[in-house]
């Protein structure tokens, strides 16, 4: 038997559970992947509902996705399964009033062989930011063209971790220890905004942005930019999550 003297970060004996971290994480709203928060339609086995853990609003399949986000497991992981070149995203409407400042989060494991393509977007309508990964790179930029961040992704069979924070004109973007900075010259977003996981936006023809990423857990953080507060608890608490979740 091993014993240590030391107490263990939250979520180390109980798997990272949202219980376990969720007073951690203050003002979040976290899509957590498992059975208790997504309901699925029992005949075909698509997700139907996302439960946020927190005050956040629930994601729902949006139009183009007609029964396409399935349930996915690989291992011990559990998630959103999304198809390459297919809709399967997800939408949570009015996460904010204001976009200008917000972090964004997604814990994701990629299948060997394929693209997660994109993970999240914060769509105002006006212009919205997404989050994708493809061909060994991990890419935050907005559609406006206004900024653009990317950190290499090398190919790992493993779950990855990846914060966005918007900060008026500043976009940043980490995964694991590495950190990259943009700087707009203007802000990027304004306004309320939709949370879409798994695709940037209700259109349904955008299918080579649509990749095969296995979504874990989201997390959005409203008038927060996290990179740009770097000794925010909550960041601890999202580190110590990825490191203590099933792997």
């Amino acid at each position: 038997m091993l014993e240590l003297p030391d107490a263990l970060p939250p979520g180390a004996l109980c798997a990272a559970t949202p219980a376990a971290i969720g007073k951690s994480l203050r003002g979040a709203f976290w899509w957590h992947g498992s059975a208790q928060a997504i309901e699925v339609d029992p005949k075909t086995n698509a997700a139907i509902l996302w439960r946020s853990q927190g005050s956040g609003p629930p994601a729902e399949p949006t139009e183009p996705n007609t029964g396409h986000g399935q349930i996915g497991e690989v291992d011990d992981l559990f998630g959103l399964q999304c198809k390459a070149q297919t809709h399967c995203g997800m939408v949570a409407e009015a996460v904010t009033q204001d976009a200008t400042t917000a972090t964004i989060a997604v814990r994701f494991y990629t299948p060997p062989g394929e693209d997660a393509r994109t993970l999240l977007t914060l769509n105002t309508g006006e212009n919205y930011v997404f989050l994708t990964e493809s061909d060994g790179n991990l890419t935050a930029k907005d559609d406006n063209g206004l900024v653009s961040v990317t950190l290499p992704c090398p190919h790992r069979d493993a779950p990855r971790m990846a914060i966005v924070s918007l900060l008026g004109d500043q976009l940043s973007l980490a995964l694991g220890p590495n950190r990259v900075d943009g700087k707009a010259g203007t802000g990027i977003l304004k306004g309320a905004a939709d949370l879409f996981i798994g695709c940037r936006n209700q259109r349904p023809r955008l299918l080579k942005t649509l990749g095969a990423a296995l979504i874990l857990d989201v997390w959005f953080f409203p008038n927060r930019a996290l990179l740009h507060e770097p000794t925010a608890s909550e960041l601890k608490a999202l580190k110590r999550h990825h490191l203590w979740a099933a792997a």
